[in-house]
């Protein structure tokens, strides 16, 4: 039997091929020296790679930059590579937008101007858009008659609010949970005009007034309306993209298309028993280019835009189509409270109202529109007997 120092002569007289010669003390000193070369080199290469990727990362950011700015103005609410009468004539339903299978009426979208509450001055007014929903009711957004003052407010029925027929307003509803633009994101920014007398001569449309009646309309053909100002004048949004219709403020009434990209409720908290004042929700689509580059809500996107720093991320997650439609658009100033038609049940029916949007009308825009099936049971609230809502 061997002890355990004869195991240890034994291995010391093997061949190992992995005993490496003795080193010298100088020797030693002359590989740390090597290392700490090599060392220092891969660091220096590492950060030379880093500071390459930061220089390309911040190229590519400073190229974005110049592009959208470039490419901001031209394509305001429309296309840039379209006519923009065209977005007039569909607006008016003009061949081959004539109203039916394919598209949907546009005379019940209305024109709505008041004088200011906050503000007396004869020069203090406030626009936008609603829709007829029935012969003395219009829907629009809250933050376009949160400061109209009611006794000197009107609404214009007809494609030229310059030339339309004039009703006057008898009251104000709005949604009792709506808390000014500060809260917009929540999606109570809904309202309904009552008004002095019927409207004649024109259709009011149909509207979402059952619950959920649209969740399963996403990737859908969605058509909006309303009385964007495109008027030139000193300071005005629309740049290089106005538009002139020979008076001197541009105000036709125009109608783009898109795809609805998202359906969302958003609950806040209330009583329970209060389901009414708790349940918001948004019809979101986005402005895409035509080339298709610029598509914020399609699938992985951050939620925001990193060079407006506006956060959108409350649109929910899902995909977007970057494919255009021939006549793409999104909603400018004076637009709010146009409605969003989708067809259900082969009819035409108005599932939302231009709110806003997360950046200045320009391709990339996220448009988020009040979606008006959540908000049903408190329309029909407002209902009477002697003046009723259609659809209550």
């Amino acid at each position: 039997m061997k002890n355990q120092s004869d195991d240890l002569d034994s291995a010391s007289s093997v061949d190992d091929p992995l005993d490496y010669p003795e080193k010298s003390e100088e020797d030693f000193s002359s590989i740390v020296e090597e290392s700490k070369r090599k060392f220092s080199i891969e660091q220096k290469v590492t950060i030379t790679g880093i500071v390459l990727v930061i220089v390309v990362l911040v190229a590519s950011l400073m190229y974005n930059i110049v592009t959208d700015l470039v490419e901001s103005g031209p394509e305001f609410g429309y296309r840039s590579d379209v006519d923009p009468d065209l977005y007039e004539d569909m607006g008016v339903n003009s061949y081959p937008y004539n109203s039916g299978s394919q598209y949907p009426s546009f005379s019940s979208t209305v024109f709505i101007w008041g004088s200011c509450i906050s503000d007396s001055s004869p020069d203090c007014g406030w626009a936008g858009s609603g829709v007829i929903i029935s012969s003395r009711w219009i829907l629009t957004a809250a933050h376009v008659v949160e400061d109209m003052n009611p006794d000197d407010s009107y609404i214009v029925v007809g494609p030229d609010w310059e030339y339309g027929v004039g009703y006057e307003v008898e009251s104000f509803h709005i949604h009792p949970s709506w808390n000014g633009v500060d809260g917009i994101d929540l999606g109570f920014d809904i309202a309904l005009v009552e008004l002095s007398e019927h409207i004649s001569g024109v259709y009011p449309s149909s509207w979402a007034n059952q619950d959920d009646i649209d969740d399963s309309l996403v990737d859908a053909t969605i058509f909006i309306s309303g009385y964007g100002d495109y008027s030139d004048y000193e300071d005005s949004f629309c740049d290089s993209a106005c538009l002139d219709d020979g008076d001197e403020f541009y105000s036709q009434r125009r109608a783009w298309a898109n795809t609805l990209d998202r359906v969302i409720e958003i609950r806040t908290q209330g009583s329970e028993n209060d389901v009414a004042s708790q349940r918001g929700g948004f019809i979101v689509y986005d402005f895409d280019s035509p080339d298709g580059n610029k598509n914020p809500l399609t699938s992985g996107n951050l939620g925001f835009n990193l060079f407006t720093r506006q956060d959108y991320s409350y649109a929910g997650e899902g995909d977007s189509s970057p494919n255009p439609h021939a006549l793409e658009g999104t909603g400018v100033p004076g637009d709010s409270g146009g409605p969003v038609f989708a067809k259900i049940d082969g009819k035409w029916t108005v599932i939302g109202l231009t709110s806003h949007g997360s950046e200045t009308s320009d391709y990339g825009d996220v448009a988020f529109n009040t979606r008006v099936s959540v908000h049903a049971e408190w329309i029909c609230s407002i209902s009477s007997s002697y003046k009723p809502i259609s659809g209550c």
